[in-house]
């Protein structure tokens, strides 16, 4: 049996739905099951988000582009996707 989580109280933001208000969100077998306000936490593991933003997984852009600038820069252009 999977542990059911519920996160409480946390600002939900989904730019793809235009979602952004503070709701709980209730998680049971890894699939999100409830997004309300007030789902009740019986039977939940609770993780309180008050002040938190719960979001869809993101993706970290952030590089170190500038070649010879820092012992962390990369080339780019040889690095970088080729543009056609």
């Amino acid at each position: 049996m999977s542990e059911r989580l519920l996160i409480k109280n946390g600002r939900l933001l989904d730019p793809s739905s235009g979602c952004d208000e503070i709701v709980d969100v209730a998680i049971a077998d890894g699939k999100i099951v409830g997004l309300a306000p007030n789902i009740d936490a019986s039977g939940y593991h609770v993780i309180d988000a008050t002040g938190a933003l719960v979001v869809p997984g993101l993706v970290d852009l952030h590089t170190h582009a500038y070649w010879g600038g820092t012992l962390l820069g990369v080339n780019a252009d040889k690095l970088g996707p080729a543009v056609a």
